[in-house]
């Protein structure tokens, strides 16, 4: 039924998590659906799908994701076909899994492909082919990017430090949320968010360190953040017997935030913060987020093991002349 031609179909969307689900042809939907607005494919091998979609430029929403591997659709195939779509609004491009071959490193001058009513771009895979794709396109109205990254060693991003500082709509922002769960840790910036990074990995060591080593060294963003909040799922497992953490690198992240003027801790993660606070003693309390003024800490008793753990901190930003309030967080909003 999927081969013949649908010329009233305007949604369509098709999934599956079996990994041998077959590929789908260049002839589905028989080629000819020209009222489809709306395509969402999720584990779904399509590897003609760059010859397939140009017989259809009125679509506005594009989903591909989790791409298996018998899926592949290299970056430049990909901007290639979605500079056909000048209608298209939002697009997110996810793979299953990193690729099994090498990527290519694109040229240093390209042609770019224009995507020129695209508001909303999301991706999930490696670096590196992000790099490469949005080195081939231009998105003029781009206001909204989510990115999710595969654990990597090291990130290299330049180029997606280039979208984000050469886009309009991506560069004021005052409010910063992380969220560590079991499976990854992600920040978004905005309220409402206009950019989301997220990276793949489950020790919480690492969670720690990528974050700090991406914000340090390729998107210095954190340095505008006046309001950060730090969560922790409640799907994750509890880092507080964790053998692989270490308070020095909730310290290397805070680092960043030079202009924080408010810090919201969710319950879970009270304890860990309170710890690695309770180390800026003297000179140091003011070199790790120096602006501070209000601790917000839920589930906070009045008296306590917390109360104790932050009471060096405390006093040292006292005797610096910027002293730091702390307060119960009674949170009201949904988690993000």
């Amino acid at each position: 039924m999927l081969h013949g031609s649908l010329p009233v179909l305007t949604h369509f969307g098709l999934a599956s998590t079996d990994e041998s689900v077959p590929e789908l042809l260049e002839t589905f939907l028989g080629g000819f659906a020209p009222r489809l607005q709306s395509f969402w494919l999720k584990g779904i091998p399509f590897p003609s799908f760059p010859k397939f979609i140009l017989s259809f430029s009125h679509i506005v929403n594009l989903d591909l994701s989790e791409i298996p591997s018998s899926g592949y659709i290299s970056p430049e195939a990909m901007a290639t076909c979605l500079a056909a779509l000048p209608n298209l609004i939002t697009l997110f491009i996810g793979f299953r899994s990193p690729p099994s071959r090498p990527l290519r490193s694109s040229p240093p001058h390209l042609t770019r492909a224009v995507l020129p009513g695209l508001s909303y771009l999301a991706f999930s895979g490696v670096s590196e082919y992000l790099e490469d794709f949005v080195a081939r396109i231009d998105t003029p109205r781009l206001t909204t990017l989510n990115v999710a990254f595969f654990m990597d060693l090291i990130f290299d991003i330049p180029r997606l430090r280039n979208l984000i500082h050469h886009t309009e709509g991506l560069k004021s922002f005052d409010k910063a949320v992380i969220e560590f769960s079991g499976r990854s840790v992600k920040i978004v910036f905005g309220s409402p968010p206009w950019f989301g990074l997220e990276i793949k990995c489950e020790r919480p060591d690492w969670q720690l360190s990528s974050m700090t080593q991406i914000f340090n060294h390729q998107l210095p963003l954190l340095f505008l953040v006046e309001q950060l909040e730090i969560w922790q799922s409640p799907l994750g497992l509890e880092w507080k017997d964790d053998p692989d953490m270490d308070s020095s690198q909730w310290l290397e992240l805070f680092r960043l935030f030079v202009a924080a003027q408010s810090l919201h801790v969710s319950e879970r993660l009270v304890s860990l913060v309170a710890r690695a606070l309770q180390d800026l003693t003297g000179q140091m309390a003011t070199e790790v987020l120096p602006v501070l003024r209000t601790l917000f800490l839920e589930g906070l008793e009045s008296s306590g093991p917390v109360h104790e753990a932050m009471k060096p901190f405390v006093t040292a930003r006292q005797l610096s002349h910027q002293p730091v309030v702390i307060q119960r967080w009674e949170r009201q909003e949904p988690r993000p």
